[in-house]
């Protein structure tokens, strides 16, 4: 049997592989080929999960930690008994990030840098409001589930960053903080989250478009992942701590596979076009050029 770290890395890389083929199968339904893998990756992420859980803990909320035991996400504790019902066994469930962050070391320094991907004009939250905000207008169904599908897992990069920046900062000291420069930001927040760019800027929703128009959005959206990729080659070049960096490049690693499949979402929705018209009008608004 594999060791705790060895089956928590083929459950990443079968998460990862199972994630893309998700993916690409909202915009191509039909190919076998992907069907068949993702057939083939779905009941052994389910395996590997079970045998975590049998082995260690639950990561999910439908592995099974053995029987008779049902999974809540609750605080664990002793036998619950409920007056005329029988006994009930709950098991504390802990949240399982996309990628596992487990920073050791305190640094509010790092923590000022990587806070630009939770606020920043290119970091995950306005990821996740840009693409969950474009798709109700999407002309093409298939491009509105990959929206769909994309703008959840933005959500969970969100939480990743979330995630690094608290345990960059968690046990930070007055004196840590004045000399990282991190004094201003904790005058406002202690050492909560709060959304903002390395600069300092707030978040803002002026930071994303929602233009109710296939070709501009789709166009921004391939923009916005290639931004977001260059914001976290940036981040690596700074960074030196491997604890922060894997997390970082399995984030950049993301940020390349969703701009792959925006190219493809485009293509695929100006083949369904008046090749002649796509460049001067709204596929979504002027109907007389509308989808085929």
């Amino acid at each position: 049997m594999a060791g705790r770290a060895e089956l928590m890395d083929e459950i990443n890389e079968v998460s990862f592989a199972l994630n893309e083929t998700t993916l690409y199968l909202d915009t191509h339904p039909d190919d076998q080929q992907a069907l068949a893998y993702f057939n083939e990756l779905a009941p052994r992420r389910k395996e590997l999960l079970k045998e975590y859980a049998q082995s260690y803990e639950p990561l999910t909320s439908t592995a099974s930690a053995g029987s008779g035991r049902k999974m809540q996400t609750i605080s664990s504790g002793p036998t619950v008994r409920r007056p005329g019902k029988e006994e009930q066994t709950y098991v504390e469930l802990r949240k399982r990030l996309q990628f596992p962050v487990n920073i050791t070391k305190t640094c509010p320094k790092t923590a000022r840098l990587i806070i630009s991907q939770f606020g920043g004009p290119d970091g995950e939250l306005a990821a996740s409001m840009r693409y969950l905000s474009q798709r109700y207008s999407m002309p093409c169904r298939k491009i509105g589930g990959l929206l769909t599908d994309i703008g959840t897992e933005e959500l969970a990069h969100m939480e990743m960053i979330c995630a690094m920046v608290y345990q960059l900062t968690k046990n930070v000291t007055v004196e840590e903080a004045k000399t990282a420069g991190f004094d201003a930001y904790y005058i406002d927040h202690t050492a909560a989250l709060w959304p903002q760019a390395a600069g300092g800027i707030p978040f803002n929703a002026c930071e994303f478009q929602s233009k109710g128009d296939a070709i501009t959005d789709l166009t921004e959206d391939l923009a916005a992942e290639q931004k977001a990729r260059t914001t976290y080659d940036n981040l690596i070049r700074m960074i030196d701590n491997p604890e922060v960096r894997e997390p970082l490049k399995f984030l950049r690693a993301r940020e390349i596979v969703h701009f792959q499949r925006f190219g493809e979402a485009l293509e695929n929705l100006k083949d369904r076009l008046d090749s002649r018209n796509f460049y001067y009008f709204n596929a979504e608004f002027d109907k007389q050029f509308s989808l085929v």
